[in-house]
């Protein structure tokens, strides 16, 4: 069974002994932006749009993925 690390999938931290300090909380702020715009807004994908991969050593989409991106309205509450 082979485990991978996930400072070996991104470059930038690089890995073994030295990885990098912040590593960490990066991936701290990144989760919390993340959340933090899937609770605000609601993202859908465009009705129409060809997704097709494009065939490279890096997964990416031949045409990207047109989303349409619209605030979320939370009811007020108040005690």
């Amino acid at each position: 069974m082979v485990v991978f690390d996930v400072a070996y999938k991104f470059m930038a931290f690089n890995a073994g002994p030295r990885t990098c300090l912040g590593k960490e909380v990066a991936f701290t702020q990144m989760k919390v932006v993340a959340a933090a715009m899937l609770w605000n807004f609601a993202v859908e994908a465009v009705p129409g749009h060809v997704v097709e991969p494009k065939l490279s050593i890096i997964l990416h989409m031949k045409n990207g993925l047109a989303v349409a991106v619209k605030r979320r309205n939370f009811p007020c509450v108040h005690g």
